[in-house]
């Protein structure tokens, strides 16, 4: 090989030598940032999975006090339907009470 074909070659083959070097720098750049995103998307996503394991708990425990309170309504309006109906009934009681106990007084009185 002639010293001119070195002299012409040679830098050729180190910017290319430079240039692959500096791409596979590149690459593992790239490569450990990736890695960085990667567990960062690991622990978001293991935060994330812990936090909606706790809403399911919260929407478990709020439909269940949703259906204690239903059952106490209900049990409220039932208890509503039956109140004019003891009502009607005791005032019926009192006013037979009043009767029997104005009665006697009147006989009392009459005597």
């Amino acid at each position: 090989m002639s010293q001119h074909r070195l002299d012409v070659e040679l830098p050729i083959l180190q910017s290319e030598h430079e240039r692959r070097m500096m791409s596979m720098q590149m690459m593992t750049n790239s490569k450990s940032d990736a890695m960085e995103r990667y567990k960062e998307l690991i622990q978001a996503n293991s935060s994330y999975r812990i936090r909606h394991s706790q809403l399911l708990r919260e929407q478990a425990q709020l439909k269940n006090k949703i259906q204690i309170l239903l059952n106490e309504k209900r049990e409220q309006l039932v208890e509503q339907t039956e109140l004019p109906a003891s009502s009607v009934e005791a005032k019926r009681l009192c006013q037979e009470a009043g009767m029997n106990i104005c009665v006697p007084s009147a006989k009392q009185q009459q005597v």
